[in-house]
């Protein structure tokens, strides 16, 4: 609790270890696992994006932002770039980078921020994104339950204070994907799911996707769209491939990555009728800011209304609801604690449906000690920070969240 606000984190991060599938994969896959390169002197970071020729990378894979072994210019910009940032990190965070954020060091950090409860959002996980055509989908769920043993296992440290939340690949046949829901819910405890981006050739609306959206109405838990794409290819994708490990490209592509895709991946799950036909499922979209809430949910009115100027387009039967009716009884998005005009968003939809998150571990997070005072600085009312602190989140998540 912090001065009397309970506190939860809707949207913190983790980082799975350097290689959790020689430990956590079942033994008959444990010979096709994914091999991570043996950690080199000096090595910080407890995660590996890189992975040595196997069946999943057959070519291998570097870790993002890594330049090519002859391209020497580029390596020196990583070297220093690398440099500084784990100066910034240890700054920014101290101890607990030192500790990879290990889940003791979490803790310590949540005692002394007054954090009572942490969703624990991973940004998936090299194996669990865009693998290669032909991808053998027995051996990408046997990474999905390794994954997600971890995760598990992570939160159950303190299970009242830290909670999971599921992951599965983004290339996926229906069944297996209401299977791993259903047991990463039911038996391992999580808070969520994070949506994957839709198979390819389907839709989120397609019938096959039927039963992932029912099990959440079944069990009562949320999905979270984490910035993921209702579909290819990602809004920034014109500023790839990056020519630099930083720069104004890139920090474009950042900035409007999150904020777009979850809001046209909004837009999908409303238009398309997916709230309609399931009105006990709830969503999130979760790290890209609240302050084009009001804008977006205007403009989907606009054309979704046929007595609209803009409804000209939406050329079939109108929903039962308005657009922004249909957020407002299944929706909530994720705001910063420091973003501009939260009050803006307030003022025009209310504080039922807005959560708070840190983006805890991430090198562009707010300082922690500062995150909930950000918070408390907006000029909202004293009941609206109460409820973005802590009543919303227990809405969305519901009695996982608090038990």
């Amino acid at each position: 609790m912090y001065n009397g606000y309970q506190v939860c984190d809707a949207d913190a991060h983790i980082y799975e270890p350097h290689d959790l599938w020689s430990d956590y994969i079942d033994p008959e896959f444990y010979d096709r696992r994914p091999l991570v390169p043996p950690r080199e002197p000096g090595q910080r970071g407890a995660r590996s994006n890189a992975f040595l020729p196997c069946e999943l990378f057959p070519d291998g894979m570097q870790a993002r932002g890594i330049a090519k072994r002859d391209d020497s210019a580029r390596k020196k910009e990583l070297g220093t770039g690398m440099l500084l940032r784990d100066n910034y990190m240890l700054d920014k965070y101290g101890q607990a980078y030192e500790e990879e954020f290990s889940v003791h060091s979490r803790l310590r950090d949540m005692d002394r921020l007054g954090w009572d409860k942490m969703v624990l959002v991973d940004n998936f996980p090299a194996p669990m994104r865009g693998i290669h055509t032909g991808a053998d989908q027995a051996l990408l769920w046997a990474c999905a339950r390794a994954y997600n043993d971890w995760s598990h296992d992570f939160a159950q440290t303190d299970p009242s204070r830290l909670k999971m939340v599921g992951v599965v690949p983004n290339q996926h046949d229906p069944e297996g994907l209401v299977a791993e829901t259903r047991r990463v819910v039911e038996k391992l405890g999580a808070v969520t799911m994070a949506t994957p981006i839709p198979a390819k050739g389907k839709a989120w609306h397609h019938p096959d996707y039927d039963a992932y959206w029912a099990l959440a109405e079944e069990l009562d838990f949320p999905m979270s769209f984490h910035g993921v794409m209702s579909g290819l290819p990602h809004v920034a994708s014109r500023y790839q491939p990056r020519s630099r490990v930083s720069g104004p490209e890139i920090a474009l592509d950042h900035a409007a990555g999150f904020a777009f895709e979850n809001m046209v991946s909004m837009g999908h799950v409303i238009f398309l009728g997916i709230l309609e036909r399931f009105p006990k499922l709830r969503v999130s979209f979760l790290e890209g800011n609240a302050g084009w809430l009001p804008f977006w949910l205007g403009r989907l009115n606009d054309h979704g209304m046929r007595e609209k100027r803009q409804g000209m387009w939406y050329d079939m039967e109108e929903m039962p609801l308005k657009p922004s009716e249909y957020f407002l009884r299944q929706g909530f998005v994720a705001c910063d604690p420091d973003e501009f005009h939260l009050k803006g968003v307030v003022d025009a939809l209310g504080d039922d449906n807005i959560v708070w998150n840190t983006d805890y571990s991430h090198p562009d997070a707010p300082d922690p000690d500062k995150a909930v005072p950000f918070l408390l600085d907006q000029d909202i009312p004293e009941s609206a920070k109460r409820k973005i602190l802590w009543d919303n989140s227990v809405r969305l998540y519901g009695q996982r969240l608090t038990s």
